[in-house]
């Protein structure tokens, strides 16, 4: 039987990322044509090109010094890692590790402490990349990250940056790597491994790394670029963290085969982008649901009403904005955007970093569905059974829900070219695909509408936590739960959110004579955010007082009545809940 895979690797070999590099910034007439600004600085085809090549020219010379020196062999990748926000040299590094057949981590810069820890030793990187804001957090946990060479850490910035950290100058690195003979050795190229290393969070609190090959940045590149019908005329927007998947699968990839440019962000701001979108000409925008809803919010604080957002931008002379792509905005947030900018449609999808399931709304499709799916795609009860088709009412509400919702799953084997097990991680791949069926994680529910099968998203199973477009594992939540004085037990859940994704609630069992106080609870919280290596995500929205859980007889807590029930007091009265909102410095009891 002939393995596709295999025979891709074998005969397809120059169907790579680093030829796609090649291809769209060098080979094609794009030289003079803009690529991406930033901070008002254009950076064409051409000269993105020329940084990269600078990048994977240093990058082979780490490597070249690494297999003398006897920590890598003559056919192994250099792992590189980048823990930074965006900036222009996080793209010259990405594409540079392409070029040289390579290996980046992008670093989420959320992990602190024994979690980045962690991450950097499990990716086995040689050299690491920081920023004058995020090396503070890796000079913090030093003493546990062993592997990096010398030197090891550059960070970005001019001259003196360095100096005040104690670290080595990225670019004074660079440009010296130039003034060497051009090493001749690289690694093997193979098509189905990754180029690109994102990660999620794991059910053991263990962040996962989600292998990005050079095959899957092509296909997700074609896959959108062909969907939303790019050109070179278009600019896109990029405000999510390039440390994210949706940054690259559906800003950056489709635009470099668009021939088109984009607009790079060093973080999100809201309230920034109707001045982005009207001074550069902004055609397309890659979201999650949380910045298309701070967007709208902006713009209605702006100008008090919907109509008045409508009539000041709708028709506006510089408004070219004309398509989204992105997932987690729920129905009535696209509508608002679609109003609001005049715009053609916005591209709703279902999908992860791993890939193995996606789809989108279309033109045409149900507006609150995430789109059509094959066969292939099913819903699985929790005996890996499955789930009746959803049943609506004359007003679109799910009546079967409990026979209807399951996880969304794929027929699906470690073989295949989107994604065929996490980053030195076999024990969560094996969870991932069981019994001929890839897991999501999700849990929706298909329609079946004039024939054909949508797929509806209904949240995330119970070991996993959704918010502001990122999951991470219940587990992260519950070990800094624990940390609240006189908590006894802890569990963390998912919580319906008014905008999207969920919001984080935790319900605590304190000890004998224990007492809550809201406030010292809350500074407990900051002060891990400053000093403990929480992520601000982490951090409970809602906390629940419990008196006594109730245990399996393995001692594990039922969290699924909690995550029904959640912060409804209106038909659970009896609940003592504490809840913080945006700005808020202390909890508030639930009333």
């Amino acid at each position: 039987m002939i393995n596709l895979k295999n025979l891709i690797r074998s005969f397809l070999w120059f169907v790579n990322f680093r030829t796609m590099i090649k291809l769209t910034m060098h080979w094609l007439p794009r030289g003079n044509r803009v690529f991406f600004i930033f901070e008002g600085k254009e950076y064409t085809y051409r000269e993105t090109y020329e940084q990269s090549v600078r990048y994977a020219r240093f990058f082979l010379g780490i490597r070249e010094q690494a297999i003398r020196e006897g920590r890598l062999g003559i056919k192994d990748k250099l792992a590189i890692g980048i823990y930074q926000e965006n900036t222009p040299e996080f793209l010259f590094a990405a594409f540079g590790t392409a070029l040289s057949n390579s290996v980046l981590f992008a670093i989420n810069t959320g992990f602190k402490g024994k979690t980045l820890a962690n991450v950097i030793n499990q990716a086995g990187i040689s050299i690491l990349i920081v920023s004058p804001e995020s090396a503070p957090e890796v000079r913090a946990c030093f003493p546990e990250i062993h592997g990096l060479i010398p030197g090891g850490v550059f960070i970005i910035g001019d001259g003196k940056a360095p100096e005040a950290q104690g670290l080595s100058n990225l670019e004074t690195a660079v440009s010296e790597s130039a003034k060497k003979p051009e090493p001749a050795s690289k690694a093997p190229m193979n098509n189905s491994s990754p180029v690109l290393i994102i990660y999620t969070s794991g059910t053991t609190g263990m962040p996962k790394g989600v292998p990005c090959t050079h095959l899957k940045m092509i296909g997700a590149g074609v896959v959108v670029q062909s969907a939303v019908h790019l050109t070179q005329k278009d600019r896109g927007y990029i405000c999510m963290p390039l440390f994210h998947s949706n940054a690259w699968y559906i800003g950056i990839l489709p635009a470099m085969i668009a021939g088109a440019s984009f607009l790079l962000k060093r973080s999100f701001s809201a309230s920034a982008f109707e001045e982005d979108m009207l001074t550069h000409g902004v055609t397309f925008m890659n979201y999650v649901g949380i910045t298309m809803h701070y967007i709208i919010s902006a713009l209605e604080k702006k100008y008090g009403s919907s109509d008045a957002v409508e009539k000041a931008l709708a028709n506006h002379p510089k408004n070219r904005f004309r398509i989204a792509y992105g997932n987690g905005a729920p129905a009535v947030d696209r509508q608002k955007c679609m109003r609001y900018l005049g715009m053609e449609h916005i591209y709703e999808i279902y999908g992860s970093t791993e890939a193995v399931i996606t789809t989108a709304n279309k033109p045409g499709d149900p507006i609150d569905s995430v789109g059509r799916v094959p066969k292939s795609v099913v819903i699985l009860n929790e005996q890996d059974q499955p789930c009746a088709p959803g049943i609506v009412d004359e007003n679109g509400a799910l009546m079967n829900y409990q026979e209807a919702v399951g996880e969304i799953c794929k027929k699906s084997g470690t073989d295949n070219l989107r994604f065929d097990g996490y980053f030195a991680n076999q024990e969560a791949t094996v969870k991932k695909f069981r019994n001929g069926y890839y897991h999501s994680g999700d849990l929706g529910h298909i329609r079946i509408i004039n024939g054909k099968r949508y797929l509806y998203f209904n949240g995330r199973t119970d070991d996993w936590i959704r918010k502001d477009g990122e999951n991470f594992s219940a587990e992260n939540v519950v070990e800094y739960a624990l940390k609240i004085p006189g908590v006894k037990l802890a569990i963390a859940y998912g919580a319906p959110c008014e905008v999207s994704d969920e919001k984080v609630m935790i319900a605590v069992q304190l000890y004998d004579h224990a007492k809550f106080d809201p406030q010292s609870v809350f500074d407990g919280f900051m002060e891990l955010q400053r000093t403990g290596g929480m992520d601000p995500k982490w951090m409970p929205d809602y906390i629940r007082i419990y008196d006594a859980f109730a245990v399996t007889d393995t001692q594990k807590i039922m969290i699924r009545p909690f995550k029904t029930q959640h912060f409804n007091i209106e038909k659970y009265p009896d609940m003592m809940i504490y809840y913080r909102e945006r700005g808020d410095q202390s909890y508030r009891r639930l009333m």
